[in-house]
């Protein structure tokens, strides 16, 4: 393809807005105009541009989740972390009920059922549970007495990556709560924590 020169005059403002969108984008500044001037010239604008700015936040949402895992967690990263343990997972078990009965409260859910796959879309979000992991997470949101996760469960469904709960990203998303304590604060205090929601 060939390349022609454009000079265009812009605001000094704009320019610096234009950079700071190239930026984050990861793209160098002709990239980035090359890209904003073929979307606006596209039959589908309005709809690409709404498309790709909603993956961007969501590309962007997963990212900051991420890093504010880690960082609250930052002070088990130095160490070893260790496994799940079978008291740990029954702490986060009883927090996690804790939260979505909360939250349940909060916005008046009528059916318990709706709640639920609300929250599952916001977990998978961040990793889709397979069959066996989403029914068993439905079945511990939902039951009256329900067993709850064991280590070994735990461990398998994080990939022992304790600090990236795939269910702990989601009830963060899920109630909008991004001051959630770490995943090692809810292995060790489970339920206590529950006044923070």
């Amino acid at each position: 393809m060939n390349k022609s020169q454009f000079n265009i005059k812009i605001s000094k403002d704009l320019l610096i807005r234009v950079k700071r969108q190239a930026m984050m984008s990861g793209k160098s500044l002709t990239e980035h105009i090359t890209d904003l001037v073929t979307n606006s010239l596209s039959e589908n604008d309005i709809q690409n541009t709404h498309l790709s700015s909603v993956d961007r936040i969501k590309n962007l949402e997963e990212r900051i989740l991420t890093l504010e895992s880690i960082v609250s967690n930052r002070e088990y990263i130095s160490q070893k972390l260790k496994p799940f343990t079978n008291s740990e997972a029954i702490n986060c078990t009883n927090f996690m009920r804790g939260v979505f009965y909360k939250e349940l409260e909060k916005r008046n859910f009528v059916d318990k059922s709706d709640a639920f796959d609300d929250f599952l879309e916001a977990v998978n979000g961040f990793d889709k549970l397979n069959k066996p992991f989403s029914d068993r997470l439905k079945e511990i949101m939902l039951s009256d007495k329900p067993s709850p996760w064991t280590g070994k469960e735990l461990n398998e469904l994080t990939g022992k990556d304790k600090c990236n709960c795939s269910i702990r990203k989601g009830l963060i998303s899920w109630t909008g709560k991004t001051e959630c304590p770490s995943q090692q604060e809810i292995c060790d205090k489970g339920e206590e924590l529950l006044a923070l929601f």
